[in-house]
């Protein structure tokens, strides 16, 4: 089959996707944080945001039979990521997260032609884009990339039981809370704990177990506020100390943690996403009395 072909077949498929977009979309975040955590940092923001740059993604592949008129604004795409610290190795793993999200979504629909047309119009797309990444000024290469920095923290740590232990810490201060607490009721805190463990030793250079969404689409339905995230940086800073990390180590597992907070914050409760239709946004209502626990 030829490249017009592989075009044609993408843009008709991309018409048939249609409402499972979203699905689509969140699929394709779970594959490839899951293959490249450090890629959190790039790809942040909530829901909304995240389903916007992934359907613009999808638009220039729908185009992609005018590659000529649109080099100009994949070029430029490809500057803007550049700020982001994008690299042209990144590519590897979108296409295969893009892929595996295809599959999940059309199942059977999801033809070995399909697949080859996908990677052939992918491939094209991408060469565009690293051609810039490659040739860009250096940018940012003297400095330590966020997966290096994370890496030597995860190094310093030592052990996958100290991190462990730590969110022990964590999410027993963070059940016992009259306001935060509320967002526990009937949740395994054991399940939590392991899950949150695995995420931030990824996120962190370590191993990467972690088989769950990332944070933007948990936590989508719920109103989790500015306030809500400083109460949780407290005990979150209380719990590291207290398992005898230094301050320095404190200061940088909270500035990791600290970029997943626009994934999860909103201004208003406008701003959370349905996971199906007929939910509401989950929300909390916080005690007359309740008071703030102090920061260390």
């Amino acid at each position: 089959m030829s490249f017009t072909e592989h075009q044609a077949l993408v843009k008709k498929n991309i018409e048939q996707i249609g409402s499972n977009i979203n699905a689509l979309s969140s699929s394709f975040y779970s594959h490839l944080f899951r293959l490249n955590p450090s890629l959190t940092h790039i790809f942040h923001g909530g829901v909304p945001i995240l389903n916007r740059k992934f359907n613009s993604m999808l638009s220039t592949f729908k185009n992609v039979h005018d590659l000529h008129k649109i080099s100009v604004a994949l070029e430029g795409m490809a500057k803007r990521h550049i700020a982001y610290h994008a690299e042209a190795s990144h590519f590897k793993d979108f296409n295969q997260a893009l892929l595996m999200a295809l599959e999940d979504t059309l199942q059977d629909s999801f033809t070995p032609a399909l697949k080859e047309a996908w990677s052939d119009v992918f491939q094209e797309v991408a060469a565009i884009m690293v051609e810039v990444l490659r040739d860009a000024p250096s940018a940012g290469k003297d400095k330590i990339s966020i997966k290096q920095q994370s890496t030597a923290l995860m190094d310093e740590i030592g052990e996958i039981e100290v991190v462990t232990r730590v969110h022990q810490r964590f999410y027993d201060y963070m059940y016992d809370d009259d306001y935060i607490g509320l967002f526990f009721h009937h949740r395994a805190k054991k399940l939590i704990i392991r899950k949150q463990t695995e995420f931030m030793v990824a996120a962190f250079g370590g191993e990467n177990l972690y088989t769950g969404e990332p944070p933007a689409f948990i936590h989508m339905h719920m109103y989790i506020t500015k306030e809500m995230s400083d109460i949780r940086d407290v005990y979150l800073r209380r719990a590291i100390l207290e398992e005898g990390l230094s301050e320095a180590l404190c200061q940088r597992w909270l500035a990791v943690d600290h970029s997943f907070h626009a994934s999860i914050e909103k201004h208003s409760i406008d701003e959370c996403v349905m996971r199906v239709w007929g939910q509401h946004p989950f929300t909390v209502k916080k005690p007359i009395l309740y008071q703030s626990p102090k920061a260390q």
